[in-house]
């Protein structure tokens, strides 16, 4: 089992391999999980790259179906489709996808990671959901064979859970139906901590936390054999959650309103705080994991290692 540790393109490529030489010294790390922003090209650093997580964007389901009545109801101002929705076409996002798998290609990456997910902005303030999980997974499908078609690759499909519409991990009809449906063959699964907690508002430490993780891997029986990544990564957001929506169902919320309060409500969510309880150990070990990813946000260099000195001391 490799551990990894994600990384974004925020920097030079001279300044990324600094960091990862750093990474790898200090905490042991085999290699690393990017997840680009920017175009460039990072070639030079495949050495230390183990896994390309490709970029997620919440609001694409609409575009790809060429919706664009629903979308200009939500959000007005096509300014917002390519941040939102992945560009301003079907065409667009596809093609954006399929450079994705070729820069992954290039990298010579072991897996890629895939968000099986989709919410508009509105519905990530007020949990109330247009689509079913169904209906996501069969745009998921579609979208999959579409950027997938005709391509023969080496590297691993990994469809990572989250909490709102899409694949959540907790039951083995979603994933029968999305691995019927994907014609790519190599694929699996990447284990969100963090996100599946999210799934539950309920939960109120990391011990309910763990014991609702291992109820749902209980759930998928024999398609737990399919998780060969997990990001590891710990929030607790129900309470906040549940204040939030209530409040944002009884506003008459502004979509500009929404952009500029979105990006902080969704990390005020997901926080990636670094998963301290020693019980996890008991769930990594019983899953046949290839990839320990550590998941973790800080807003600085400084905050960054210090989550990930804080994740580290469950393994001594």
């Amino acid at each position: 089992m490799y551990k990894l540790l994600n990384m974004a393109d925020f920097c030079s490529n001279e300044e990324l391999e600094k960091e990862m030489q750093q990474f790898s010294k200090k905490y042991g790390f085999d290699g690393f999980e990017l997840i680009k922003f920017f175009d460039g090209d990072n070639s030079s650093l495949k050495e230390y790259i183990k896994g390309y997580h490709m970029r997620f964007f919440p609001s694409w389901l609409e575009l790809y179906l060429e919706d664009f009545t629903s979308l200009y109801h939500e959000l007005k101002d096509e300014k917002y489709f390519k941040s939102l929705c992945g560009g301003h076409s079907k065409k667009e996002l596809i093609e954006y996808y399929k450079k994705e798998l070729e820069r992954a290609k290039e990298l010579e990456v072991e897996y890629v990671v895939f968000h099986a997910c989709n919410v508009k902005v509105t519905e990530a303030m007020t949990y109330d959901f247009k689509y079913s999980d169904k209906e996501v997974l069969t745009a998921v499908i579609s979208i999959i064979n579409d950027i997938f078609e005709d391509e023969e690759y080496n590297f691993t499909l990994l469809f990572e859970n989250l909490w709102w519409s899409g694949l959540k991990l907790t039951n083995k009809e979603e994933i029968e139906y999305l691995l019927n449906g994907v014609k790519y063959k190599n694929v699996g699964f990447i284990l969100d901590t963090g996100h599946m907690i999210n799934n539950n508002r309920d939960i109120k430490n990391s011990k309910e936390g763990i014991e609702y993780i291992k109820k749902n891997l209980e759930n998928i029986g024999e398609y737990k054999n399919l998780i060969y990544g997990m990001h590891l990564n710990y929030s607790l957001s129900g309470e906040y959650v549940n204040k939030a929506i209530k409040e944002n169902r009884e506003k008459n919320l502004d979509i500009e309103e929404i952009m500029n309060n979105v990006y902080q409500h969704v990390g005020s969510i997901d926080y990636h705080d670094p998963f301290e309880d020693k019980e996890i150990l008991d769930i990594i070990k019983s899953l046949p994991l290839k990839y320990l990813v550590f998941e973790l946000i800080g807003n600085t260099q400084e905050e960054l290692e210090e989550k990930i000195q804080r994740q580290c001391k469950i393994f001594s």
